[in-house]
C-alpha cells in the first residue's frame, strides 16, 4: 500500500525517482523493523519525509525546532530508536539532511513508534 502511494506521487511528478527510490528503501526498512507498526502512522511518516525531501531539493529548508520542544522530545522513550533509524535512514539519502530537518524526521519517527 504504501509502495503504491510512493508510485503514485511519482507518477504525478510531485516527487523525483531518487526520492521514490528512498523512500521504497525507508518502506522495506520499516517493515523489516517494525513489522507491527500501524499503517496510518507509517503513512504520515512516509508522506512527511517525501515532502522533505522534495522541499530539501528545491532549498527550502524549515526553521529550527524550538528548543524546548526539541529536548521534550529527546526526553521520550522512542527517542534512542528514532535516532538510530533515522541515522540508518540517512545512509541511503539521495540528499544532505540539514539538522532542522533532520530533528523532525526523528520527531516524526517518534511519533511512529508511539504505542
Amino acid at each position: 500500500m504504501l509502495k503504491q502511494r510512493i508510485q503514485i506521487l511519482q507518477t504525478g511528478g510531485v516527487i523525483g525517482a531518487d526520492t521514490a527510490q528512498f523512500l521504497n528503501r525507508v518502506i522495506d526498512m520499516m517493515h523489516a523493523d517494525y513489522p507491527d507498526i500501524d499503517p496510518d502512522h507509517a503513512t504520515m511518516f512516509t508522506t512527511h519525509l517525501a515532502m522533505a525531501v522534495e522541499r530539501i531539493k528545491k532549498g527550502e529548508i524549515v526553521d529550527a525546532m524550538d528548543e524546548f520542544c526539541w529536548q521534550q522530545i529527546q526526553e521520550t522513550p522512542e527517542f534512542p530508536v528514532a535516532e538510530e533509524f533515522r541515522n540508518k535512514m540517512m545512509e541511503y539519502s539521495p540528499i544532505p539532511f540539514p539538522k532542522s530537518e533532520s530533528d523532525f524526521i526523528v520527531l516524526h519517527i517518534c511519533s511512529m513508534l508511539e504505542p
